[in-house]
Parts: C-alpha cells; sequence; structure tokens
C-alpha cells in the first residue's frame, strides 16, 4: 500500500484592526466585531464539504495567517482546532502556526 504524502492546512482569518496600505492579502479592516462564532462553524463546515479529498493523509502542519488572526477569540480558535482534530488526523509531531499581533 501506497503511503499518501502528509497534508499542511492553511487556515485564514481575514480581519485587520486597519487595513495596512502595503498589504496584497485577502483582508478587511474591521468593522464592529469579529463574527467568532459564526466564521468558525463556516469554515468547519467548508471542512466537512472537502474532508474526502484528504482521505488517508494526516495533517503535518496548520498555519493560520490574515489579516490578524489573533483578533479571533481564545474560546472561537480552540472549538476551531478542535474541529480540525475531530475531522483530520493530526501528525503526533504536527506544527500549528499563527500571526500574532501581541497589541491585538
Amino acid at each position: 500500500m501506497v503511503k499518501l504524502p502528509p497534508l499542511s492546512l492553511y487556515i485564514h482569518i481575514p480581519w485587520c484592526v486597519q487595513k495596512c496600505p502595503y498589504c496584497d492579502f485577502n483582508s478587511h479592516a474591521l468593522k464592529g466585531e469579529v463574527p467568532h462564532d459564526d466564521y468558525v462553524q463556516h469554515l468547519l463546515s467548508d471542512l466537512d464539504t472537502n474532508v474526502a479529498y484528504a482521505q488517508g493523509r494526516e495533517v503535518k502542519t496548520i498555519f493560520i495567517g490574515g489579516g490578524t488572526p489573533s483578533l479571533l477569540s481564545g474560546p472561537a480558535m480552540q472549538t476551531l482546532l478542535d474541529g480540525v482534530r475531530a475531522r483530520l488526523p493530526l501528525a503526533a509531531d504536527a506544527e500549528i502556526t499563527m500571526e500574532a499581533n501581541p497589541g491585538r
């Protein structure tokens, strides 16, 4: 049996406190509150739609970028990571990285 290569997962959190003029990423200045729970549920729903494509592969890395992912609340981030773990096998030595703005 052929062992399939591991996966790397990128999760995008698109909001910033303000949009930097040099930024070319898909990000948006925050207007009001971050819709933490709704956004996480939509991300997990998207994952549900595509999880069959990952059958037989484990996740080696998760990179959470943006925007400013640290704007997502702690409980929402926990729900997101728990949801990923419930849907995809993570490698024992999986690396999880998140961009952060220390002031946010």
